[in-house]
């Protein structure tokens, strides 16, 4: 069973953050909207959705007509609350910037399909976490720009307050030096990181907001539920797969405490991935293999995918790979290498 979705789409507020963005830059927005089909009355109301193919091209576009390697910051100073669909406005009432990362990380895939985030909390740190899912291409390094500079803006413009992580882990190189992605974000960032994250300090999370409404955001809570479960219809593994993730790497994914993120008892969630065709065992083994791989390629040393993979040492995790695929991990960045010396 493969669990990836060949219909993923991402919400017209994120476009319409592209396009302003473009137009600021003076690109022709419009003209390239013709030009990759992409239908411009999808844009009224802000509940449409666009194809992730169609937003990559858009990308594509951006990036070449503009020439601006720093072209997602541009982007997160175009984002409002509608850029996150009704997730947006749930945020901005929440009592805390830690309730609105909490909302943000459980209706991710409502943004987009392509996107997944985790919250979790390590010695008085939260970490906000961020997987891509591109069908097997390597993401645009200007669109995980954009994800976690728009995320920080809007905290910004929610707490009203230049809030800053303690750390960024970027998984690409910079474009043109350091300095604009340190100045932005006011705090050191490592590149090249095997991790695709933003982390704070607790306190700065837990700070009050005074213009909270957290009965209102309650009501869009339940908007955005009732969204999200008409997204996932027929998806339910990779509903399973997105908390399998939020488990990952401080513990091992388990049917009990994946059936109580549900709200649902364990019988339950094992008898609606059986009518899907799968297992928990399976989806767990995809996710792993799946996301092996990634980390191999990328040079993470084996130590680290075994711990971000949840195993007890490399040894376990050796063995359940070469039992996935029949090869060791030490041989897949060799063979990559290998391969791409072939092909030029």
């Amino acid at each position: 069973m493969t669990l990836t979705n060949d219909h993923r789409s991402t919400t017209t507020g994120w476009v319409l953050a592209i396009l302003r963005a473009m137009r600021s830059a003076g690109a022709s927005a419009d003209e390239v909207m013709v030009e990759i089909g992409m239908d411009p009355a999808l844009l009224e109301g802000g509940y449409s959705r666009y194809s992730q193919a169609q937003v990559s091209q858009l990308w594509r576009r951006a990036i070449d007509m503009t020439g601006d390697p720093h072209f997602g910051f541009k982007v997160a100073a175009e984002v409002r609350p509608a850029t996150f669909h009704v997730v947006g406005y749930s945020m901005s009432c929440s009592a805390t910037l830690a309730q609105a990362l909490h909302r943000f990380a459980l209706y991710c895939r409502l943004i987009s399909d392509s996107t997944t985030a985790t919250l979790t909390e390590v010695n008085n740190q939260v970490v906000l976490e961020f997987h891509f899912d591109t069908g097997g291409a390597p993401p645009i390094y200007q669109t995980v720009d954009t994800v976690l500079a728009s995320i920080l803006s809007y905290m910004r413009w929610i707490a009203q307050e230049q809030i800053a992580p303690v750390m960024v882990h970027l998984p690409h190189q910079p474009a043109s030096g350091m300095a604009a992605h340190q100045q932005f974000y006011g705090c050191a960032v490592e590149f090249g990181a095997p991790r695709t994250c933003m982390i704070f300090a607790k306190k700065d999370l837990d700070r009050k907001i005074l213009s909270s409404d957290e009965e209102l955001a309650s009501v869009l809570d339940s908007t955005a539920s009732r969204y999200l479960d008409q997204r996932m219809a027929g998806r339910f593994a990779v509903r399973v797969r997105d908390l399998m993730i939020a488990q990952l790497p401080h513990d091992v994914p388990s049917k009990g405490r994946t059936a109580k993120m549900l709200g649902m008892t364990e019988r339950t969630l094992l008898r609606r991935l059986k009518e899907e065709g799968t297992t928990f065992a399976d989806v767990l083994r995809q996710l792993r293999e799946e996301r092996a791989f990634q980390y191999l390629q990328q040079g993470v040393r084996l130590s680290d995918v075994a711990y971000l993979l949840g195993f007890s040492d490399n040894g376990t995790f050796s063995r359940a790979f070469k039992q996935w695929t029949g090869r060791r991990p030490s041989t897949v960045a060799w063979q990559d290498e290998a391969d791409m010396a072939k092909a030029a």
